[in-house]
């Protein structure tokens, strides 16, 4: 009975304040209607940050695309950096696109933030004064930062009926894609062996027994380099100039990614030893 009696004394008190104070429940929620107004302009900018760092995004990347126009049929400038890559012709592809570069390959989302943010910053810190980046135009990292994109998103219409330009382009290459996948290749390479990638991670990424579209994930990189500094020896297996694919560049910030990505260029850390725990 004690128990009952405080349990309904405690009730009975809760009551009491909730009637005694009434008048403090129309403040409260004039109060919360007033702090929702205030927040609205913040949460306006906040949404509108969100659109304008995709929008970066995108225009950066633009900038460096290379046209699928035409990969229908086979003739996109895709295409054709693809058909050197295949032919193995190191002074036509060293002439057009540089001795090293990136491609990226990306959408036309939000999903690219990451990569954005690592590939702008190690482009600014190209020529910075940055001791931690001296060397980029010297030893430490040879040749003049060079990128590219692939947009695997871009589409065309055929009888009212759109498609995806780059599943052409990697129809159209497919034994190229295939080479990549190779177990004996890309899984041997220092920066797969210190991530843990397997032959698995590369087949699913490259090869698919459903001819109908590319399972490649994006944002992907490929590094290539034409350089003698690229110890991968072109054969049958291999594709000639391709170092390293990375599925994700490594870090928690831009500056953290730039380094990741100076570390793939420069062939060194995790691109160009066993990393030891």
């Amino acid at each position: 009975m004690v128990v009952l009696r405080a349990i309904g004394g405690f009730f009975v008190r809760i009551g009491r304040w909730i009637k005694e104070t009434a008048w403090i429940q129309p403040l409260l929620i004039v109060g919360a209607i007033f702090a929702v107004i205030f927040a609205i302009p913040h949460i306006i900018d906040g949404v509108k940050g969100l659109f304008d760092e995709s929008d970066n995004a995108n225009k950066f990347f633009a900038k460096y695309q290379i046209s699928l126009k035409n990969a229908e049929k086979g003739t996109s400038k895709v295409d054709e950096f693809f058909t050197k890559i295949e032919d193995g012709k190191a002074d036509e592809i060293k002439s057009s696109y540089g001795e090293r570069f990136f491609v990226a390959f990306v959408k036309e989302d939000s999903s690219n933030q990451d990569l954005y943010g690592g590939l702008k910053t190690f482009k600014d810190k190209w020529s910075s004064k940055d001791k931690e980046f001296v060397g980029l135009n010297g030893d430490a990292l040879k040749g003049n930062f060079k990128l590219y994109t692939v947009y695997t998103d871009s589409t065309y219409e055929v009888d009212n009926e759109e498609k995806n330009l780059f599943d052409e382009v990697w129809l159209t290459h497919y034994s190229l894609f295939e080479t990549m996948s190779n177990g004996q290749y890309l899984p041997n390479t220092y920066y797969a062996m210190n991530k843990g990638y397997q032959a698995s991670n590369y087949e699913n990424a490259f090869t698919s027994d459903k001819l109908d579209s590319c399972p490649m994930s994006t944002p992907l990189v490929m590094y290539f380099d034409y350089s003698e500094d690229n110890k991968i020896e072109a054969d049958s297996q291999r594709v000639k100039g391709l170092s390293d694919v990375v599925f994700t560049v490594d870090g928690g910030s831009d500056l953290e990614r730039a380094r990741t990505l100076k570390k793939c260029w420069s062939h060194t850390d995790l691109f160009g030893e066993i990393v030891k725990d």
